[in-house]
């Protein structure tokens, strides 16, 4: 990749929330970027997705969580740019995209029409913002999404005139993680195929594009008429061989012998939480039913505030099942590879403190499943369901773990053969520590490819 001497690199994430997985692979990313000589800045999205409720959001705390990777920055006065407001893109989603508000082709002419123009000014501020910071590699993450086809657009156009204007040749990553297949499909937030209005990705001297596995990549190249060519590239993870952490049993009054599952994920019902606080209950009752002296933890790291009526669900069954003192909702962690000031704890404490990780996610919501990997880079048995993706990302490849049958059609609560199989794993320590290291083995042969041997 060329990169016009100054070597300055931006990350544009369309996610909108200020720590995700996509923002903590896109971290790694840039770690490795800075040990070769670049600079790092990152746009949040906040000027772009509108539905995480950080729309128009001023930084404040992200600037530290961000502080020893990137740089935050965003498009400047991009609320000047015509039609860009909160209200124009969400009538293009509700009447291009997602289809719930009914027009006349007279009427969607008229609003593609003003979603070019702003497409054409909103260029030339990305542009700007590029030529300001001397910009040499673009990484995008999430954008063929159609979150907000205005940005999609402009992002296009920018990137073809900054690539002629600098001489510069293949030197943006478009990475998508999810694409309109695999997200929010029940509730069809991107519409039905062939999505007429969403953005395909274009064929370009100047882009390649990323994809986390071969389903997706096969559905984007057959969308796109097979006029681009995507590569797969998985996420990565840290394998090293020491590793340590935080005992957070203490901090929660835990004992030695009871067991920690960790589940660290976004707390929304398509991550189904109701799962794991069912199987929590479950096996204490086992332990209860013989005679052992143990008692199951389930500690969830997520944001409770993302969504509160969800939060509130999830609190009333804990109740319910009467087993308010064994869940812990501990709020958002970050990972080690980003140093927050005003944080104690990080994903990999609680990993490290844990005997099992869960990922026990509904079928069609992940297109990879960050938490599994983490479990086997940290040397920690799993527990997962067989959501649409398991098997491409991690089955195939042989790791070991209780699997929860589900499918698109039984989505459903863990069953007894998976509560029983789950049991006899816990209750076999010998049979953790050799499943664990297994999987670490494999895992690092096969999870630790990275995007950045494209870059550089």
């Amino acid at each position: 990749m060329q990169s016009c001497g100054s070597k300055c690199a931006i990350f544009i994430s369309f996610d909108a929330v200020s720590l995700s997985g996509i923002t903590v692979e896109a971290s790694k990313t840039a770690k490795e970027l800075s040990r070769q000589g670049y600079r790092c800045f990152l746009d949040l999205g906040y000027d772009i997705k509108f539905d995480k409720g950080n729309f128009a959001k001023e930084y404040g705390y992200e600037r530290d969580i961000y502080r020893d990777v990137f740089t935050l920055v965003r498009v400047d006065d991009i609320f000047d740019v015509p039609f860009y407001n909160r209200a124009f893109i969400e009538k293009t989603q509700n009447v291009l995209i997602s289809q719930k508000t009914v027009s006349s082709e007279k009427e969607k002419e008229a609003l593609i029409a003003c979603i070019n123009q702003s497409a054409q000014a909103l260029s030339e501020k990305i542009l700007n913002l590029w030529r300001t910071l001397d910009i040499s590699a673009v990484l995008v993450e999430n954008g063929t999404l159609p979150e907000n086809i205005i940005y999609t657009k402009a992002l296009y156009r920018a990137i073809e005139h900054y690539g002629h204007e600098r001489g510069l040749h293949k030197y943006v990553i478009w990475r998508d993680h999810d694409l309109m297949w695999n997200s929010e499909k029940k509730v069809m937030k991107y519409g039905e195929p062939p999505y007429p209005y969403a953005v395909k990705p274009v064929a370009s001297e100047f882009i390649t594009y990323v994809t986390l596995n071969q389903d997706l990549k096969e559905k984007l190249e057959s969308w796109c008429d097979h006029q681009v060519e995507v590569s797969v590239k998985k996420n990565t993870y840290d394998f090293t061989e020491d590793f340590s952490g935080t005992d957070l049993r203490r901090y929660f009054d835990i004992r030695e012998q009871d067991i920690i599952i960790a589940r660290t994920t976004r707390i929304i019902a398509q991550k189904r939480i109701d799962r794991d606080i069912i199987l929590t209950q479950r096996l204490n009752r086992l332990f209860e039913q013989n005679d052992i002296d143990k008692k199951i933890f389930l500690i969830i790291a997520g944001d409770t505030e993302e969504d509160d009526h969800h939060y509130q669900h999830l609190q009333k069954l804990v109740k319910k099942l009467a087993i308010l003192p064994q869940i812990k909702f501990i709020g958002p962690l970050h990972h080690s590879c980003i140093s927050l000031r005003t944080e104690r704890f990080t994903i990999e404490d609680l990993y490290y403190s844990s005997n099992l990780v869960s990922f026990l996610t509904s079928w069609d919501y992940d297109s990879y499943g960050n938490p599994i990997g983490e479990a086997i880079s940290c040397q920690r048995c799993y527990i997962a369901s067989r959501y649409e993706y398991y098997h491409e990302v991690y089955g195939q490849h042989g790791f070991h773990a209780p699997l929860m049958n589900i499918s698109e059609g039984d989505d459903g609560l863990p069953d007894d053969d998976f509560i029983n199989d789950v049991f006899a794993l816990i209750n076999d320590p010998a049979a953790m520590q050799r499943i664990a290291q297994a999987n670490f083995v494999l895992g690092k042969r096969v999870l630790s490819n990275n995007v950045i041997d494209i870059l550089i």
